[in-house]
């Protein structure tokens, strides 16, 4: 019978194999494009937006601050990704819009990491992907949104 020392010690293992390997994975086509994960989900969120976002939009989503969220967008224009369009009511107000370079690097690393994770599904099967999916989706609601929001109350 497993023990907990032992159950933890499964997980550290896994955890450091699986996320560094799909943290390769994933980085391997973003870095061409000097993306990391995280400034590709906001470049990929700025261009499906039903409506231009702004930047407080963004930080609010991803639960970090404008200043985080500005250094991740100030690479996307560096390398003209991303631009900025002022509310003509309020100029202080800036969304976003990507570039049509921007629009289609997008689709080319969209294209690329559903090949990936394709190739995942073919391995483990749509149901087991299924279930991951759903136990991260638990992980998520039940673990990170309850301590980011109890955090937020404390601030």
């Amino acid at each position: 019978m497993a023990t907990p020392n032992s159950v933890f010690d499964e997980f550290l293992t896994d955890y450091a194999r699986v996320f560094r390997y799909m943290n390769e994975k994933i980085t391997g086509p973003l870095s061409a494009y000097h993306l990391t994960f995280d400034t590709f989900i906001i470049m990929h969120e700025i261009g499906t937006s039903s409506q231009p976002p702004l930047l407080m939009d963004i930080a609010h989503a991803h639960r970090v601050s404008r200043s985080a969220i500005s250094r991740q967008i100030s690479i996307l224009l560096k390398y003209h990704y991303v631009y900025q369009e002022s509310n003509p009511n309020d100029r202080r107000q800036k969304s976003l819009r990507l570039t049509d370079q921007g629009q289609s690097i997008d689709r080319d690393l969209m294209q690329n990491l559903q090949v990936i994770f394709q190739e995942w599904v073919d391995q483990l099967g749509k149901r087991r992907v299924n279930t991951l999916l759903a136990v991260l989706g638990d992980f998520n609601r039940k673990i990170i949104t309850p301590n980011y929001e109890q955090t937020n109350k404390l601030q």
